[in-house]
């Protein structure tokens, strides 16, 4: 691919205001349709600088534009609970720059809302990207076993927020000895 900049027709590491401008710029100019495929690298120009920061991931020293996405504003964003913001990210990504991360970030907000069918999809393409990465495959188990049932255990009494058959019984005696106090007899001795 050429240096997006080059398509753009700014200068290498220019400011997100005038990426913007000279983007809109060529839109309007092949707005016509007359030569899609301008526009169709001028789009993926575009996406390669925003996605890619200011730098861009073009060495300036080579011909090739290295697509090497940092996915740490998004970790951020689904650590935060900012979930929209995080997917919107994720989706404005081309999808031939979508690779076994953006499978298992995409597979883990989708698991925090609870959409577990479709996090078990993104966390197997995660996983069948890059099979020896142990985080995708615990990540598919964790939410196949939770859709399929395999993770529900017996929680204990306390947990339930019930109460066991003592806790009647000694509730029943605190109410009988409150009605006695006042003259009155909850429980009729025999």
């Amino acid at each position: 691919m050429r240096n997006p900049y080059e398509v753009l027709g700014v200068p290498q590491g220019a400011g997100m205001e005038q990426v913007n401008a000279a983007y809109r710029e060529l839109l309007r100019r092949y707005s016509d349709g007359s030569n899609q495929s301008m526009v169709d690298e001028i789009n993926t120009a575009y996406d390669a600088i925003v996605m890619g920061g200011s730098s861009g991931g073009y060495s300036s020293g080579s011909s090739s534009y290295s697509n090497s996405t940092d996915y740490s504003d998004i970790r951020a964003k689904i650590n935060s609970g900012r979930l929209d913001d995080a997917q919107t990210l994720l989706d404005g990504m081309p999808e031939y720059g979508r690779d076994a991360q953006w499978y298992y970030l995409k597979g883990t907000i989708q698991q925090k809302r609870g959409w577990l069918e479709e996090a078990a999809k993104n966390f197997a393409t995660a996983s069948n990207l890059d099979p020896s990465n142990n985080t995708y495959k615990m990540a598919y188990n964790k939410v196949n076993n939770a859709r399929t049932g395999g993770y529900r255990t017996e929680r204990r009494e306390k947990e339930r927020g019930g109460c066991s058959g003592c806790d009647m019984c000694t509730g029943l005696i605190c109410a009988d000895c409150c009605c006695e106090c006042f003259g009155g007899d909850l429980i009729p001795c025999c």
